[in-house]
This record gives C-alpha cells, structure tokens and sequence, in this order.
C-alpha cells in the first residue's frame, strides 16, 4: 500500500458511523507473555465519536506537521527508526504473529462492566470502511493513556466564582495514533506501535539466535565480548534485517580479509574478526544486518569486476 492508498482509508474513515472505541491494558512477563484486556465504552451523545474520527481524519489528510505527507514511504518493518518512514507488517510477521493474534481475540470480546480507570495502556478506535468495493475492517491505536489524572484542576461551581477541584480521573483522547491496521496488515504510524505487540522481546529473541549463528561460523574471536556489545543499545532491533547471505559470504577467509581490510576491523592470528578491539563488534553488527550506507559485498564484487576491467576501487564505510 502506498501513502496515496492510505490517504484514501483516512478519507473513508470520516464516512463510516460505525465506530467504537476500547480502552487497552497491557501486560507482559518473562514467563506468561504479552496479555491484553480491553473495556468497550460509550461516547454520549454518540455524535461526539463520529465527530472524533473526523477530527483524525481531517489531521492526518492535512499538509500540517504529523500528516500523512510528512512521511516519506511506506517499507516492510526492518527495525531501523526513520520518523519519516511507515512502517508495515503482515499479520504472520513472526515478530508479533502470537500477540496479534491475542488482541484480536481480546478486543473481539471486550469486558463492558470492569471499571473503565482501571485500563491505562492505550485505546483502540474499531470501524469497517469502503475500500475498493470491499468492506474492510479497520483499526486505529493510540498507545499514549487514555486516563488522565488532573491535579490542581478546578471547576466552576457557581457563576458566583466558586470552584471545586476535579479529584476523579478523566478520559482524554487524542487526534494522533501509532498503529493503523487495515484488514491485516500493521502499519506503524510511530515506533510507540511496537509496544502494542511488545517487539522488544521478539528482536531480542532474534538477536540472540543471530549470534548463536554466528558463533557456529567461527567468524568472531569470542563469542561472549561479541554478545555484549550485540545485545546492548539498539544493536538488538538491527538483527530483525540479519542478512544470512551475507554470513555465509564471511566463512570465506578471502572475503572476510577483504572485510577487515575495507572496515578497519582486525584479525586476530586465526583470520577470524578480533571482537576484543574497540568498535569491531559493533561493524560486524553493521556489516550482518544491512546497516551500511551501500552494500559492501557488492562492492567488493564490483570491485574486483572493475579491476578486471580497469575501473578504480570506490571507498565505503559503516
């Protein structure tokens, strides 16, 4: 789906009267996962929901900041963090098959008599909209809190000019949302749309298989100074574009010469990657993942074409 196609969901969206609205809780565990429990709750006078969705339309079809034409692309979730970028997921995406699955089911059979403070995580605006000539099912989620506690807020009690104070908590709800999902594919509006399937224990996961791999290769010098510096920081979300081509590229003491020669990552006495010396673990990161500004092993391949041919050697970095 392009942005042109996503703007015409956003300009559906003011058409359809259908809506509703459910307010999320959201926990999660080493052990019991991600748990999801939502509460269905009413809008009065119920013009004031169809009014909502229009104001979010209207944002979001706008030129202003935060529209949907201050983005530049829409591309598969790869875990970089462009603030430019949509990102996109299939429902099956193995980085949150198991939890989409358990917020559908939750907010499919929403709790409507629980108290309603008590779900504090995020809301989830539901409607079917006219795409194509198809009823689609569409989903809106903003992941700020939906209960806001006001403290030293007062209100009027008598034009006299008395005031009490608003001790009891308030719904807000707010024209931006992190997640958009039309039929089953996922769009991240913002990267809060990872904590609804709670993506950081799934790229973690992924990370960690990542560099088991990796030692298997026997590329790397130690395993454990290389898992340090690869499971800390952001390093952990880079593995969700873990290029096993190119692993396999390194087994090849030749290539990964080459590697070492173009990135200034030294080789210990066994021509494997010295993790030991500063910044090499994380250059082996970049080089595995996809991070580098061009492809390296196509440039060496390239490379090593144009010298048959003559050409000089073009220079990259990571």
């Amino acid at each position: 789906m392009s942005i042109e196609t996503l703007k015409t969901a956003f300009a559906e969206m003011s058409e359809c009267s259908n809506w509703s609205l459910q307010l999320l809780k959201i926990s999660t565990s080493k052990t019991a996962g991600t748990k999801y429990a939502s509460r269905q709750i009413q809008l009065e006078p119920a013009s004031e929901m169809v009014s909502f969705i229009s104001e979010i339309s209207k944002k979001y079809l706008s030129r202003g900041k935060g529209s949907l034409d201050s983005y530049t692309d829409i591309v598969d979730y790869d875990g970089t963090a462009s603030g430019t970028t949509i990102y996109k997921l299939d429902k099956e995406n193995t980085l949150i098959a198991s939890e989409y699955d358990a917020f559908l089911t939750e907010i499919a059979n929403p709790d409507v008599e629980a108290d309603p403070f008590a779900y504090t995580s995020a809301y989830v605006l539901k409607g079917i909209i006219p795409i194509a000539d198809d009823e689609i099912p569409v989903k809106m989620v903003s992941m700020q809190s939906p209960i806001t506690k006001l403290k030293q807020k007062f209100q009027l009690l008598h034009p006299s000019g008395r005031f009490s104070q608003i001790t009891h908590p308030i719904l807000t709800l707010r024209t931006s949302v992190d997640v958009v999902i039309i039929g089953d594919t996922i769009y991240f509006l913002t990267l809060a749309g990872e904590n609804l399937f709670n993506m950081a224990r799934a790229y973690k996961a992924v990370c960690h298989d990542a560099i088991t791999e990796i030692e298997g290769t026997g590329i790397i010098s130690s395993v454990d100074e290389f898992r340090v510096i690869a499971e800390s920081g952001h390093n952990p979300r880079k593995f969700v574009s873990f290029d096993r081509e190119r692993l396999n590229a390194l087994k090849n003491t030749n290539t990964r010469e080459a590697m070492a020669k173009r990135f200034s990552i030294p080789l210990d006495g066994e021509n494997r990657f010295d993790t030991s010396a500063d910044g090499a673990a994380d250059k082996i990161v970049k080089l595995l993942c996809n991070k580098g500004m061009v492809d390296p092993f196509k440039m060496l391949l390239s490379k090593l074409v144009g010298q048959s041919n003559g050409s000089s050697e073009v220079n990259v970095c990571l």
